[in-house]
């Protein structure tokens, strides 16, 4: 038996990097989950449903169970949908993981509004809209998990990120918020920031 099993989990922007692993290591130990990606460049061009379809791939080849889903997360109707491919392929959502992201970089006296407000979309919004449409599921049920990816851009800056560290801010902002408002219903709110190191 798998520490998850007769779990549900949606992971954003699971079909590449940290997301993909984060997705391969719910369903390796028995979670059932959605993988969303839409499938963009890292700066959030273009479209394809080849990632998400890949990682799904992988985990019914290893014998888990995963359904591909390529929302938008920053567009709030598109992240309800998100959700609620969960709760059609499995019933239900237990664990959210809001890791969807892209990248502008340039620094301040170069960046475009457009710039700024594709990637705090994305990353900010996005995990506000997936997140305000799985709470509910998750109250009525006295359980939930939500884990939110933020950066150490967003507590100590970074040059030429004005966009990514506001909105990995703001991130870490709504999860202590929201760990407030939501643990009265079973729901924990946490957040991660990955980072690498090597000598």
């Amino acid at each position: 038996m798998g520490l998850l099993d007769g779990r549900v989990a949606v992971v954003t922007g699971s079909g590449r990097g940290i997301g993909r692993g984060i997705a391969m290591e719910l369903a390796a130990n028995g979670a059932k989950v959605v993988i969303n990606d839409a499938g963009v460049d890292v700066d959030g061009r273009g479209g394809s449903e080849d990632a998400a379809a890949q990682t799904c791939k992988e985990i019914e080849a290893a014998g888990g169970e995963a359904v591909p889903n390529y929302g938008d997360v920053s567009k709030f109707d598109q992240a309800q949908g998100i959700i609620q491919s969960a709760v059609d392929a499995f019933g239900t959502i237990d664990i959210l993981v809001n890791n969807a992201g892209i990248l502008r970089d340039k620094s301040l006296l170069k960046m475009e509004e457009s710039e700024f407000d594709a990637v705090i979309g994305v990353h900010l919004k996005g995990t506000f809209n997936c997140t305000r449409h799985a709470a509910p599921i998750m109250k009525e049920k006295s359980y939930g998990r939500i884990i939110n990816i933020t950066s150490s851009a967003g507590l100590r800056g970074n040059f030429g990120q004005t966009n990514y560290s506001a909105a990995k801010a703001g991130i870490a902002g709504m999860t202590l918020t929201w760990a407030i408002e939501l643990g009265k219903y079973g729901i924990t709110v946490n957040a991660m920031a990955p980072s690498g190191v090597t000598r």
